[in-house]
């Protein structure tokens, strides 16, 4: 179980760092009720030609490209080397107000999701969170190295006690 837990670990960081798969935290209820809000959602990086209606996307808005988007494609169309999309949230009335014109070899397609974790991945990449973890580290390293540092007295303490004299300075004429 271990093992398999490790592997799943190590696959996971190796997808995420080499570009295949995103993890992005779930901000709002519009994917509702199969992506939760505080969740994660973990996408794969997919060639645009393999889309289709019904999957779920990760996409930059026309009108605000630093805003990022999960949702559902409801309609598409190639039209050359060019892929227009419309995307609604699947707990959302009506589909969104705009019609993507999508460019690129690649897209991010949805897999799967896991509740709970992007809290913390929201708080780690907010400000308050990066300077947190910086002081948790640093306390961590300070009681690590007093942890250490009463260990080797009690160690040497105890060498003295039993009269080990490998722990003791003499001075030979």
């Amino acid at each position: 179980m271990l093992a398999a837990l490790v592997a799943a670990a190590t696959t996971g960081i190796v997808g995420v760092a080499s570009g295949a798969w995103q993890v992005r935290p779930i901000l709002s209820g519009s994917m509702r009720p199969g992506f939760p809000v505080g969740g994660v959602v973990v996408t794969q990086r997919v060639p645009l030609d393999s889309l289709h209606v019904g999957d779920v996307v990760v996409f930059h808005i026309p009108h605000d490209p630093g805003a990022t988007y999960v949702h559902r494609i409801v309609w598409l169309e190639h039209r050359g080397n060019e892929l227009l999309v419309r995307t609604k949230g699947d707990a959302n009335t009506v589909p969104d107000p705009w019609t993507l014109n999508v460019h690129g070899p690649v897209a991010y397609q949805a897999r799967f999701t896991l509740p709970l974790i992007g809290y913390a991945a929201v708080w780690l990449h907010s400000p308050a969170g990066r300077n947190d973890m910086v002081a948790v580290a640093g306390l961590a390293f300070v009681v690590g190295a007093l942890a250490l540092a009463l260990e080797l007295v009690r160690e040497r303490r105890a060498r003295g006690a039993a009269g080990d004299p490998s722990d003791t300075l003499s001075s030979v004429s």
